[in-house]
């Protein structure tokens, strides 16, 4: 369904259409606006395609998109939320009430969120907020907002426009457009270079490290693993949506394996390149076998200098564990929740709640990351 919105003040530059299910989008037309305005795997057609086949939770997509004359030069991928496990958490963390459904651009799971535009139309991105305001209206939608807006243009953005921010984890980043491996490796001190190198052929001894892929089930069960390890209930990542990103994401699959003699995967990191940015989204451990996390260092560094070697100019290493990852050169990307309404009253409530959100969210390494919760 397309829905063509009238043109209010807020949007006076740009048409906006609405569209409730991605599958009515032309995905080579969505992704190049994508790719042209630097987006990553989170916001390509085939990850929304895979929320609409097996969603963790119960969402409406309201999907949106901004066109300069019959040029399509902003998407904002949307969905009316009416139950993620990630947002209840965060909302009974602070804890406040939304009122109801919220209107989110466009998942936590995500590493990335919030509208994109393509060079030379950055003002599409205050169409899209408004068009995202416009829907919340239309829909008796009293909650809206971005999830996981990284720091920088867009947060600003959303601060300039009064939404009410926490920043409530953080992603690491790594910057790979170096000429060669030794000039990536140059910012360590010997000390760490050698003990990484030690720690690669300590791993070597007993597990082969490669960039290789795991099959669905496998995949599954590793990520599993991990996270009932760490206290996270396994409702954030369902069976059926990590098959169902495994299948839609297949062309741009990057991962990175540790297997046993015996030739069975035992670690993963999960991953997928979309243009020159390769996102690792999820690690996976046999937690039974493997309680320390042995092989972590040697398949991180694996992927580095795999990225190093090919096209990849950065490397999102997700969320968490960030004394480790500043270890391998990433640097620390704040990422914020980002809430809006209507009602005054309600919007000073939003604040006051996204203040207790960073609060509670408070992690080590003086900076904020869940602490309960290892994704």
């Amino acid at each position: 369904m397309t829905r063509t919105e009238p043109a209010p003040e807020i949007l006076r530059t740009h048409r906006t259409e609405v569209r409730t299910s991605i599958r009515t989008v032309d995905a080579e037309q969505w992704n190049r606006v994508v790719a042209r305005a630097g987006g990553t795997v989170f916001h390509t057609w085939e990850w929304l395609a895979a929320f609409e086949d097996a969603p963790p939770g119960r969402f409406e997509p309201r999907h949106l998109m901004a066109y300069h004359g019959d040029d399509l030069v902003g998407v904002c991928p949307a969905y009316v939320v009416h139950d993620c496990p990630r947002l209840s958490y965060l909302t009974d963390l602070a804890p406040f009430d939304p009122g109801g459904p919220v209107l989110l651009a466009h998942s936590l799971a995500a590493l990335d969120g919030g509208p994109l535009a393509v060079p030379g139309h950055e003002d599409a991105l205050v169409s899209l907020l408004g068009a995202l305001e416009v829907t919340a209206g239309e829909d008796g939608i009293r909650t809206w907002g971005v999830a996981n807006a990284p720091a920088g243009d867009l947060s600003g953005l959303l601060l300039r426009h009064g939404y009410a921010t926490a920043h409530i984890t953080t992603s690491y980043r790594c910057s790979t457009d170096v000429p060669s491996v030794a000039d990536y490796w140059g910012f360590a001190p010997g000390r760490l270079r050698r003990k990484l190198e030690k720690e690669r052929r300590v791993s070597g001894r007993a597990y082969t490290v490669a960039e290789a892929p795991a099959d669905a089930d496998t995949l599954v069960r590793l990520l599993h693993s991990i996270l009932e390890n760490r206290g996270t209930p396994t409702d954030v990542l369902p069976e059926a949506f990590l098959h169902a990103v495994k299948a839609r994401l297949a062309p741009y699959e990057r991962m990175v394996t540790a297997a046993d003699a015996d030739q069975q995967t035992v670690a993963v990191f999960a991953g997928w390149q979309f243009a020159q940015k390769w996102s690792m989204w999820l690690a996976g451990l046999d937690t039974e076998r493997l309680p320390h996390f042995v092989p972590y260092r040697a398949m991180a560094a694996r992927l580095i200098e795999g990225a190093i070697a090919t096209d990849v100019g950065s490397i999102d290493l997700g969320r968490s564990n960030g004394v480790e990852k500043r270890k391998l050169g990433a640097r620390p990307v704040p990422l914020y929740l980002a809430l809006n309404t209507h009602d005054r009253a309600e919007r000073a409530a939003l604040h006051a709640a996204c203040r207790r959100l960073e609060e509670r969210c408070q992690g080590a390494d003086e900076q904020l990351d869940m602490v309960k919760r290892c994704c």
